[in-house]
């Protein structure tokens, strides 16, 4: 601290003293021998040399001086004080949707979490509002004990760098911020002072616990593996460098890449409204618009395609393969002679909606198999029925009833099948081409003419119904006309 100002009276003597950020003013006071009749308007008087009255402390003033009239004097008491400087606000965004950010915890803040579903980041349309970014204030003065201004500092503006999937406007009637609107759809990216919406999620390891379940509105890439059990469902592309290890669901409104092993199992499914393409897949099954595109090989799998199913360099064993447009492979089948089919059919055929239907169909069936054995012979002599006691004959009222309700919605399902199959008939160009063998044990087959292979075939050979009749025939090879 620094001595401002001295005096000394026949009442007291008074130091005034100036804290080292000359925001405070302290004085000492030391009684003279006419303390007693001191009175408080000379401190005042001394304490108002060095500053504004508006700064000064009063009560500790009149507190100085009664221990004064008393005799007692006082070492360093604050008797003024200045007036800080108020420092600007930092620019800062405050976002509106929740961002990925990598690295991120597991930890959810709840007790429980569900790690399927972490919802570690937020779907973004086109157009979203996706935070506000508040400029940086410019503060306000401060006043030092001595009455001098002390400048404040302006506060800074963010760091944040924006990319081009981003566009910072300003609202009317708001000079405080500024809104950050997306340009494109995904996911809001946040890294260093990076900012971004991004179209394509990408994951660098496994799909696995650190990520849960992805239902992203662009594409997805996955570096590793898609765990078991883990699904993936994206408007944009979906691609797997490693391998989809079994039970999950990839669904995707454009196409789907494995360059791994694609294991299937009970309850996984693949669609695509774009091509399908896998090195290796064992029990797929899969629904794809597009092409599927089978690398090395296909075993036990289940594809319905609108479009083609190829494995030039393949092969395909076991399973069934539904197709609009033909089939080329390089092997179909196995010498073992595993049964392995593959049906031209029709554009309605190889939908979700047949699949339905079909599916439909065959619990319907299982429904009536299990009635017939309850009623027994009383289903074909219905006659018998009413000479049965009262609580016998109720109960298989009731289950004739309920059959011949379950065998009317079957006969409505087989029409639809049926209308479906009849619609449209597998197009002129539609073949089965085998570049290299076909053993025996594999099927081929339309709604109206199966061929089953007994021994093996050497290829390249191509193989189709004929127009009339539909009987399949074996021809010179004529490649496949890709969709």
């Amino acid at each position: 601290m620094g001595v401002v100002h001295r005096h000394q009276s026949d009442h007291m003597q008074v130091e005034l003293s100036v804290s080292d950020d000359k925001l405070k003013l302290f004085a000492k006071v030391i009684p003279q021998t006419g303390f007693a009749t001191a009175s408080d308007s000379e401190l005042i008087e001394q304490v108002l040399t060095v500053t504004p009255e508006r700064l000064v402390d009063h009560e500790v003033i009149r507190d100085i001086m009664r221990q004064l009239r008393a005799g007692k004097g006082c070492e360093d008491r604050r008797v003024a004080k200045g007036e800080a400087p108020v420092l600007g606000k930092d620019g800062k965004i405050v976002w509106l949707v929740r961002r990925f950010q990598p690295g991120g915890s597991l930890n959810t803040g709840r007790e429980l979490a569900d790690f399927y579903n972490l919802g570690l980041f937020e779907n973004i349309e086109v157009g979203r509002e996706v935070a506000r970014v508040y400029r940086p204030t410019s503060g306000s003065l401060g006043t030092d004990v001595l009455g001098n201004p002390i400048a404040s500092k302006q506060g800074k503006a963010i760091g944040a760098r924006f990319d081009r999937s981003l566009e910072l406007k300003s609202v009317e009637g708001r000079d405080d911020y500024q809104i950050l609107v997306a340009l494109v759809s995904g996911y809001a990216h946040e890294e260093g002072d990076k900012v971004s919406i991004r179209e394509v999620l990408v994951i660098p390891g496994n799909l696995d616990y650190e990520m849960g379940h992805i239902d992203f509105i662009g594409g997805v890439k996955v570096g590793g593996d898609v765990q078991k059990g883990f699904h993936i469902k994206a408007r944009g592309d979906i691609e797997v460098v490693g391998s989809v290890l079994g039970e999950n669901q990839l669904t995707s409104e454009r196409s789907i890449i494995v360059k791994g092993f694609h294991q299937g199992g009970e309850g996984s499914l693949v669609k695509a409204k774009g091509d399908y393409t896998v090195t290796i897949a064992h029990g797929v099954n899969a629904e794809i618009s597009g092409n599927v595109i089978i690398q090395r090989e296909a075993r036990d799998c289940a594809f319905r395609s609108s479009s083609s199913v190829l494995a030039p360099q393949g092969s395909v064993v076991g399973g069934n393969v539904w197709c609009v447009k033909g089939f080329e492979g390089k092997t179909l089948g196995n010498p073992s002679g595993v049964t392995t089919t593959v049906e031209l059919r029709n554009e309605l055929e190889v939908t979700a909606e047949y699949r339905r239907i079909e599916e439909s169909i065959k619990k319907h069936e299982v429904a009536l198999a299990a009635l017939e054995l309850h009623v027994g012979p009383y289903l074909n002599n219905r006659k018998r029925v009413p000479l049965l006691a009262p609580k016998f004959k109720m109960k298989l009222t009731e289950l004739i009833n309920r059959y011949d309700g379950v065998q009317a919605s079957l006969t409505k399902l087989n029409d639809a099948m049926k209308r479906m199959r009849e619609a449209k008939v597998p197009g002129d160009d539609s073949k089965v081409n085998v570049t290299g063998v076909v053993y025996g044990g594999v099927v081929l087959s339309t709604t109206f003419a199966t061929k089953k292979f007994q021994d093996a075939e050497r290829g390249p050979l191509t193989f189709r119904p004929e127009s009339v009749g539909g009987e399949w025939v074996s021809q010179q090879y004529q490649p496949l006309q890709r969709g």
